[in-house]
């Protein structure tokens, strides 16, 4: 009972810390002048009806008991109302002892501070009229702490609704902002897919025609209408595809640029693991392969690029490239463009924290590392 009765005054001395803080200052304004206007009335009564009034300590010392009742028990339905074992039972204890002690308090105060100059003797009258006083004084501050926690709780669950309400009008925007990217989004995906026919068609006719003078040049348009034709499939439902698939047009990409250069490319190219019985989302492997041939220097025999791609036995997938930068005045890196930022997105949308992606720009070689669990 001990600890109960501490919970409730820490509970009334938050109350009044609540009070004096700047987001309350208005409403412990508002409880001033109200508490005013109830003594002024009060007194005012009192006056009429019989024509005198009680010293001010006198006032003081039992409206300080009474306004602290009132605060108290607003205090005990809070404490009462959260709380979830017991929660009538405590409420019903913590009003008893609050109720007892008022009364104490009470009965001491009316026999010290009494306005007789000898003071009543303690008569079975006298505490019958006592507790008729005081009871109904009592019952007055208790409806009030009730319509005073009442009236609190319908504005703070009326702000919860509006709050909720606001929430709820946030989440249906930010819906429909998705919904429209979306939409965007289909409609760019459907732009690339406006009658892949013909364009296959078409670069087969290149690949004949050119077959008659140059086969390398044939071959390359080949290699080229897989890699297109391989961008253009559509994933499994789960948004992925074989490993194996990238890593055969990560193939293809590789003879495209080695049929483009008269010069030999200096690249190492390596691969370690099953890529048959996995899977990944497309493009992301090719993507971070035609950017060392758009932005690395292949040409030096000395700074050989290198590009490395392992899975081990758990399904941990590692691509690795290094390649010497070309001229300063070339197009600036990847890492600064669209590429790789989608790159970034489409990781996050898959994988969340079930990857990593390390890029290192020292000096004149670029060094990129993803690491992924498939």
């Amino acid at each position: 009972m001990e600890c109960f009765g501490i919970k409730i005054a820490i509970l009334a001395q938050n109350m009044l810390k609540l009070a004096v803080t700047k987001s309350f200052k208005k409403t412990f304004l508002i409880h001033i002048i109200c508490w005013a206007f109830f003594i002024t009335y009060e007194l005012t009564m009192v006056y009429i009806a019989y024509g005198k009034l009680e010293k001010l300590y006198v006032y003081l010392f039992f409206y300080s008991i009474n306004i602290s009742f009132f605060y108290v028990f607003a205090a005990l339905l809070s404490y009462t109302f959260k709380v979830r074992k017991h929660r009538y039972l405590k409420g019903m204890a913590g009003y008893l002892l609050l109720l007892g002690l008022y009364l104490i308090i009470k009965s001491g105060a009316d026999y010290l501070l009494s306005s007789s100059p000898a003071r009543p003797p303690i008569t079975t009258i006298y505490v019958e009229n006592f507790f008729q006083r005081n009871i109904m004084r009592v019952l007055l501050f208790t409806i009030l702490g009730l319509f005073y926690w009442s009236a609190g709780h319908i504005a703070f669950f009326k702000r919860q609704t509006l709050e909720a309400e606001k929430r709820e009008l946030i989440i249906e925007k930010e819906k429909a902002e998705l919904e429209t990217q979306l939409t965007k989004s289909r409609n760019a995906y459907l732009q690339q897919q406006i009658n892949p026919h013909m364009l296959f068609n078409a670069l087969n006719f290149v690949y004949n025609s050119t077959q008659k003078y140059s086969n390398d040049a044939a071959q390359c348009i080949w290699l080229l209408s897989e890699v297109m034709r391989f961008s253009l499939e559509e994933a499994d439902p789960d948004g992925k595809i074989k490993l194996d698939r990238e890593v055969e047009q990560i193939d293809n990409l590789v003879a495209i640029n080695r049929y483009r250069f008269k010069d030999p490319l200096h690249l190492n190219l390596q691969r370690d693991g099953d890529f048959k019985s996995n899977k990944i989302i497309p493009l992301i492997l090719l993507t971070l392969t035609e950017n060392v041939f758009k932005h690395g220097d292949l040409t030096q025999a000395d700074s050989t690029a290198v590009l490395k791609l392992t899975v081990d036995e758990n399904g941990l997938l590692t691509f690795y490239s290094r390649n010497l930068k070309k001229s300063k005045n070339e197009h600036p890196r990847i890492r600064k463009a669209v590429g790789l930022q989608n790159i970034r997105l489409r990781l996050d949308a898959f994988y969340r924290s079930g990857y990593q992606l390390k890029i290192d720009d020292p000096g004149d070689f670029y060094e990129l590392t993803l690491t992924l669990q498939l």
